[in-house]
């Protein structure tokens, strides 16, 4: 895409006609956060269409709406579904809940969602039954407990960790989520210490006030109220602390130690499929919802270094990315 964010106009996949005369069909593609931060997700999503075929100011136009909370996105995208959207596009489970609220008709595309069905988004993955589908940033809850046993491994030394958990309540952690880290928890003998965040910001200070003795680890379930990690990784590492972030993006650019998680980029490039189908006629709800296929696990050595931790020869061959 030659259009920088945030002013994009996009057309169609695959283009058999260029709407000469009509009204193309529009996209409303909805984020919470500053404005001028391109997610890995999006910068997948246009790819995606690009890759696919799609001519910028052709068929398709993508109106993007950005606020910092979500009282706000929930006005703006009040007033943008009162026009011409045809598909809302939310960037994670935060933005896809302030758009179920919006619509019930209106069909939306997550890229993603954590526990799409625990949250109420869709019956089922497989028959979503709803308005809604797209990509889940987890294969199961089990994931969760999953990427906590990988942290251990790379942190073998960890005995108490503070585990940050989405606390606002439309987006709020589900418990099941929050079971799966403890059952692994108990097996690893790691004692959490578990506390709602609704910022890493929040979290960043919620940290300041635990010892070495209370916390020597910081662990993420991640959601979009932790996207925008680096006052949490600052003050971890301030604090010579590791910490489990969420993105390989977050361990490259925020300070985050290390992170197991989907390719985030690609799960937004994936996402273009589903807006190509439902353009085409297809139904949210004959459209599975899609697991990841493969986690990454990525390793920054410089913060590693910064905190005084010397990670195995034998786990580091197995990282996927180092930075």
């Amino acid at each position: 895409m030659k259009t920088a964010w945030p002013s994009l106009i996009l057309t169609g996949f695959l283009i058999t006609h260029s709407y000469a005369g009509q009204k193309p069909p529009h996209i409303a593609l909805v984020g919470i956060g500053k404005a001028d931060v391109i997610l890995p997700q999006v910068r997948g999503l246009y790819d995606g269409l690009e890759e696919a075929g799609y001519v910028e100011g052709k068929n398709i136009i993508i109106r993007n709406v950005r606020a910092e909370n979500t009282d706000e996105l929930r006005d703006q995208l009040t007033n943008l579904v009162r026009q011409d959207v045809d598909v809302i596009v939310a960037t994670s489970a935060n933005e896809t809940a302030v758009a179920k609220q919006v619509t019930s008709k209106i069909p939306i595309v997550f890229i993603p969602a954590i526990d799409p069905v625990g949250m109420g988004f869709v019956k089922s993955r497989a028959r979503p039954n709803a308005n809604l589908t797209g990509l889940s940033f987890t294969r199961d809850v089990e994931d969760n407990g999953k990427q906590l046993a990988v942290f251990k491994q790379i942190v073998p030394a960890m005995r108490h960790l503070t585990v940050f958990y989405d606390g606002q309540p439309a987006t709020r952690t589900s418990a099941a989520t929050i079971a799966s880290v403890n059952r692994v928890a108990q097996n690893l003998k790691v004692q959490l210490l578990q506390q709602a965040a609704n910022s890493a910001a929040d979290a960043a200070q919620i940290l300041h006030g635990r010892s070495h003795k209370t916390t020597d680890g910081v662990f993420v379930i991640c959601s979009a109220t932790f996207r925008g990690i680096k006052p949490l990784a600052d003050r971890a590492t301030e604090k010579r602390v590791p910490l489990f972030g969420c993105t390989a993006t977050q361990v490259a650019e925020e300070g985050a130690l290390m992170t197991y998680s989907p390719d985030i980029y690609y799960i937004g490039y994936r996402g273009a499929w589903y807006v190509d189908r439902i353009l085409k006629g297809a139904r949210p709800e004959q459209l599975p919802v899609e697991a990841p296929s493969r986690f990454e696990l990525a390793v920054n050595l410089k913060t590693s270094r910064r905190i005084g931790l010397t990670i195995p020869p034998e786990i580091l061959i197995l990282v996927d990315k180092v930075f």
